[in-house]
């Protein structure tokens, strides 16, 4: 019978645990290779600490949407800001 990895209970990913993954609008970035190694890293934390599997554009946008959550200019500002036309 082999071990699974042991990691300290309190020890906890920000990331959900996903259920099911919306419908997406693809778009192009580029990255530094650091910064594209430490998603590959996270990626496979995430699957280690949570038994499931989760893409990259999963993870990128989690923390896209933490980091604008917690942005409180930018959610004072995006509350009185005009739409923009092409949004519906």
């Amino acid at each position: 019978m082999s071990e699974k990895p042991t990691h300290k209970s309190s020890a906890r990913l920000l990331l959900p645990i996903v259920k099911r993954e919306p419908e997406k609008t693809k778009v192009t970035a580029s990255l530094p290779q650091d910064v594209h190694a430490d998603l590959l890293a996270y990626q496979r934390a995430y699957q280690e600490m949570n038994g499931a599997e989760v893409s990259l554009d999963f993870i990128i946008e989690q923390v896209l949407l933490q980091h604008m959550k917690r942005d409180k200019a930018f959610q004072a500002w995006k509350t009185t800001a005009p739409k923009a036309a092409s949004q519906t």
